[in-house]
């Protein structure tokens, strides 16, 4: 289903009357040079539809700050196949001058709070990742435009809650646009992930760390290279004009080698080798393979697996997403080495950033040099119910936090 945007698309500016008068500049100034520009909002609400924008997507994707492969199509297209049951696809593509200028992914789905059942207009990330935004070069206006019309059209839910923001990136701009469309929008701190921001050479990362922690990484990698344990980096380069097969040989492995630590026991459903996410985990593999966005680091010693870190990358920015050892091989410390010869090489590669993620904080603190907070902007419809109370528990959560 195709629709747009109401009132022919016409989207005055902040500070006209249409809008509030705290909003200031045009969102639009900065494409056209124009105070006043019509705009059009097409709302797709099938995913098999976004076919028909995939090179759109793929043109606006290369455009975006901190762009991650959660941002792709691939990756849309993967989580609404496994996940997308019960909720509504509303992913708002904004159009200026007959060109798309922005796309912003959004799924409507119920939540059970302690308010009840609620249903919340959000990002379609579900803590996969660390952070989220809009599509594209210009979020100003496509965050603009799309508030516009979600405020202009029909409201099924009852909270509509952008979490997973990046303040480096976002810059105040999700805040504003839905302050200057009516939403009475509340700011929380989201998330912490801890992550390494890479200097340029391995002695200097080390000389940041606690020197006890130093001397276990070099003793670890140490004792590595004397059992003969070797690393591998698979990263595929992909070129448009050859053909290409992801190595799901390697991944397999990895997955056999998941399945003989606490990962095979595990039942929260969120392992590369649990039966509910294997065949989600292994899609997002092909396709981050076939984006050339996979980094796969594998250890091994007379040519078999001992450890994996299964990690997606996108201009020298890592995220990791799984790791895994073999537990008889505790003895060599391969949870350090992974990581230690991971974060050498990676230096060796010209890499900027690994993102650890947001799960246990006390291991990865000792690796952590900056901490990264998401954020998260909630706006409470005043005809639901369950959304006030949330309200209130939200303020008495946060509140207590804060003070503690």
């Amino acid at each position: 289903m195709l629709t747009t945007a109401p009132e022919n698309g016409s989207l005055p500016m902040c500070g006209t009357s249409a809008a509030s008068s705290s909003c200031g500049v045009s969102p639009f100034s900065s494409i056209s040079g124009k105070t006043s520009i019509m705009a059009n909002v097409i709302e797709v609400n099938r995913i098999e539809d976004l076919h028909a924008y995939a090179l759109t997507w793929e043109r606006l994707f290369r455009k975006t700050p901190h762009a991650t492969f959660f941002q792709t199509l691939d990756w849309l297209q993967t989580y609404w196949k496994f996940y997308g049951q019960n909720k509504t696809l509303r992913v708002l593509l904004v159009q200026v001058e007959s060109e798309i200028i922005g796309i912003l992914p959004l799924v409507e789905q119920r939540e059970t709070t302690h308010a009840g059942p609620v249903r919340v207009l959000t990002y379609p990330l579900d803590a996969w990742g660390s952070f989220f935004g809009p599509i594209g070069g210009e979020p100003t206006a496509t965050l603009f435009s799309a508030c516009r019309y979600l405020a202009a059209t029909s409201k099924q839910w009852d909270l509509f809650d952008l979490r997973w923001i990046e303040p480096e990136v976002d810059r105040g701009r999700t805040f504003n646009a839905m302050r200057c469309h009516g939403f009475t929008t509340v700011p929380y701190t989201w998330q912490t992930s801890y992550a390494i921001d890479l200097p340029g050479n391995f002695d200097d990362y080390l000389a940041t760390r606690t020197p006890k922690f130093r001397a276990s990484i070099r003793r670890a990698i140490r004792k590595a290279q004397e059992a003969g344990i070797v690393q591998e980096r698979y990263r595929p380069e992909v070129d448009a004009t050859r053909p290409f097969s992801p190595n799901e040989e390697l991944y397999d492995r990895c997955v056999e080698l998941a399945r003989r630590t606490w990962q095979g026991g595990s039942s929260s459903g969120t392992t590369i080798s649990h039966a509910e996410t294997a065949e989600f985990f292994r899609e997002c593999f092909l396709k981050a393979s076939q984006r050339g966005m996979l980094d796969l680091m594998t250890l091994r010693r007379d040519d078999e697996l001992i450890a994996f870190s299964y990690n997606f990358c996108h201009q020298g920015r890592l995220l990791g997403m799984r790791m895994g050892y073999e537990p008889d091989c505790k003895r060599l410390s391969p949870g350090v080495t992974m990581l230690g010869m991971q974060i050498r090489d990676s230096i060796d590669r010209g890499d900027c950033r690994i993102d650890l993620g947001i799960d246990h904080p006390k291991a990865k603190e000792r690796w952590s040099n900056k901490t990264l907070l998401s954020q998260r902007l909630c706006h409470y419809s005043r005809f639901s119910v369950q959304a006030q109370i949330l309200r209130w528990g939200h303020w008495l959560k946060y509140r207590s936090a804060a003070a503690a």
